[in-house]
């Protein structure tokens, strides 16, 4: 069934070296915490990497032509690091490590995971590369928390963790956003008038037609509305237009969802009036609807 989400793009940043496995583990994690959690919360991520999504491209050194193309785009990232720390780019280390970079200065979520597993000891350029990788990550674990792995349930883990952490601060954001925003117009606790008809026999067998006439209010917003309550302007003292109801504030209406009360009237009642609702959105903003209910 669809339904509505916010997309998130999600960089997956690795060496060469990182096992084909280690990132298939990744895409399959994803894929199931969308499956699972991404209707509940209303966020799809999207894996995106440099060998799937980069196009080829001249003007500027490699690096920035990835940066541009979908670094400054993500909105999170898993950078994955096994024995080679990569190639420097002439503004960083290597490639993962510029992009790690850019990510942190510009606010993204960046989980930074190396692979654990044993393997046979390095030599030569092997080696070097090896401490090159250990030099950079003993920097780093200065202002960042480095996890390691050593099989595929504990990177499931560790992913699973990142995805519920970030997508909640995007939550957040976005929860705040709607907060800020101005309410819409459009929305509402809407009233209206409506009338039921049901037949019925009297003990002399004529059949009578009984109508029974009803106040509606209906929550057309997108959240709840709460203290919801109405009254009607400029009513005629004389005239008989009255609603069965409870003193006080009526409670609180879901969304889409609607109260109903019973409408009195007879003949000479008025056919329209001017009802005024007033109710507080999801935000904390006291509201007022105002509309003409006919009968």
């Amino acid at each position: 069934m669809a339904y509505p989400t916010l997309a998130l793009h999600l960089l997956i940043s690795a060496p060469g070296d990182v096992p084909t496995e280690d990132l298939q583990v990744i895409r399959k994690t994803i894929s199931q915490w969308n499956l699972n959690f991404g209707r509940v919360v209303g966020l799809t991520v999207l894996p995106v990497s440099w060998t799937e999504h980069a196009v080829a491209e001249f003007g500027e050194r490699p690096q920035a032509i990835l940066n541009d193309q979908i670094v400054d785009e993500a909105d999170l990232a898993i950078a994955l690091f096994y024995d080679r720390l990569g190639t420097p780019t002439g503004e960083a280390e290597s490639g993962t490590a510029e992009e790690v970079k850019v990510l942190v200065e510009a606010g993204k979520p960046v989980a930074v995971l190396t692979n654990s597993a044993p393997r046979a000891p390095l030599s030569g350029p092997g080696l070097e590369e090896r401490q090159r990788l250990t030099t950079y990550l003993a920097e780093l674990r200065k202002s960042a928390l480095v996890l390691d792995y050593a099989v595929a349930g504990d990177l499931v883990t560790h992913v699973n963790n990142f995805l519920s952490r970030a997508t909640g601060q995007f939550q957040g954001a976005v929860h705040e956003s709607k907060a800020e925003a101005t309410p819409d117009a459009s929305e509402g606790v809407w009233p209206r008038a409506e009338v039921r008809e049901s037949v019925r026999t009297d003990n002399k067998g004529r059949i009578k037609t009984e109508r029974k006439w009803s106040l509606i209010l209906h929550n057309t917003s997108s959240g709840p509305a709460s203290e919801v309550d109405f009254s009607f302007e400029d009513l005629p003292a004389d005239a008989f237009f009255q609603v069965l109801r409870e003193e006080g504030p009526l409670g609180t209406i879901p969304p889409d969802g609607e109260m109903r009360f019973p409408l009195l009237l007879a003949m000479g009642s008025p056919g329209a009036v001017e009802c005024v609702v007033t109710w507080t959105d999801a935000a904390g903003n006291e509201r007022e609807t105002r509309a003409t209910v006919r009968t």
